[in-house]
């Protein structure tokens, strides 16, 4: 039967070597992240979400590495509130301003008060373009026949109606900014004063 020697295993010079050089393989990877070139990590080096916000040192990324046209969230946010503003706005115009489409003015002309001698009144009423007392002006052309001046108008459509019995109204455009509205009896055609009519302008 052969003898087993049971001295204690002394590794020989090559095999200390040959584990010299096993670890210094196995560490090589963390020596040269520590050796690494400045610039020597490229785009593609780097896989896709690897760089997180965590990773990413306070104040690092600042203004001049920030692409033109990049946004911050809370400027996309500001810009939102900015268009929800502007959604109020039509061409730039608020609500109750002057826009294509848009209810322009609105009165109610009592015809009794305008006579032979006395052709002219101011109508309070809604005005687009003006605000003022006197922005809506009637005047009496002829029995049932008023021209409607709207300060700053340029009206494209008007409709009317009368109040009263059997009176029917109409009203078109002369130029901009004003309106002729007739007055006249639904029975036999006639022009008549002394009527109430309302007129709604686009």
């Amino acid at each position: 039967m052969r003898h087993i020697n049971k001295r204690f295993f002394r590794p020989t010079p090559a095999l200390v070597v040959a584990f010299i050089a096993l670890f210094a393989a196995m560490g090589g990877v963390g020596y040269s992240a520590v050796k690494m070139k400045a610039n020597s990590v490229k785009t593609k080096n780097i896989r896709d979400a690897a760089v997180t916000t965590n990773k990413i040192a306070d104040g690092s990324v600042t203004t001049p590495k920030l692409a033109p046209d990049a946004v911050a969230p809370n400027a996309r946010n500001a810009s939102n509130a900015e268009n929800a503003a502007n959604a109020m706005r039509l061409g730039g115009a608020a609500p109750g301003e002057c826009q294509t489409g848009w209810l322009k003015a609105s009165i109610v002309v009592d015809t009794s008060a305008l006579t032979v001698d006395n052709p002219d009144g101011v109508v309070p009423g809604f005005d687009c373009a003006s605000k003022s007392a006197d922005a809506i002006h009637v005047h009496r052309e002829a029995t049932g026949q008023y021209t409607i001046s709207l300060a700053g108008i340029d009206t494209g459509t008007a409709v009317s109606s009368s109040a009263g019995a059997n009176a029917v109204t109409a009203a078109s455009k002369i130029v901009n900014g004003q309106l002729l509205a007739k007055v006249w009896n639904n029975g036999d055609a006639q022009f008549v004063d002394g009527k109430t009519f309302s007129l709604i302008a686009f």
